[in-house]
């Protein structure tokens, strides 16, 4: 009788365990990584939304700069803040950021960023510092359509030279 009742046990125990596992309350995926982030990243979360909303964007970008002040080599800050200066044609301040977000992108999070730094050397006039900031971004690139581009962008600008 004795040897019956444990397997029971056993068994009654797993069963409770499972269901309340299944039954237990979880976090949408959302939810989740706004739980496990940062709070620099959640800073960065609002600042992007107040500039991407339009209802006070300056209030965002000083968001930004105040990141850059604890944190200058904040790679998201100086991505985000090169991005917002493209869309308002600030070109001379793009150029300043995106050298930034090429300069502290250890991890080549933001590989796209020598070909915007090429774009605003272009919009500069600087077309010497474009090619290699090109040349670079191509062999991060594995898009061949974007890579025939690139290399199209690249014979004009030597032609040009």
């Amino acid at each position: 009788m004795k040897h019956r009742i444990i397997p029971i046990v056993l068994v009654s125990v797993g069963m409770i365990l499972v269901i309340g596992l299944v039954l237990a309350p979880r976090l949408p995926a959302e939810k989740q990584l706004l739980a496990e982030a940062s709070p620099t990243d959640l800073k960065l979360m609002q600042a992007v939304g107040l500039v991407q909303a339009g209802e006070n964007p300056m209030e965002g970008i000083a968001i930004l700069r105040a990141i850059l002040e604890e944190d200058s080599t904040q790679v998201d800050a100086h991505w985000h803040l090169a991005q917002f200066s493209i869309t308002s044609r600030q070109i001379e301040n793009a150029s300043f950021r995106f050298e930034k977000v090429v300069q502290y992108d250890q991890d080549l999070k933001y590989p796209e960023a020598y070909f915007w730094l090429a774009q605003t050397k272009v919009a500069l006039d600087e077309n010497e510092e474009a090619i290699p900031l090109l040349e670079k971004y191509l062999t991060l690139e594995t898009d061949t359509v974007v890579i025939n581009g690139v290399h199209r962008m690249l014979d004009q600008l030597k032609t040009e030279l």
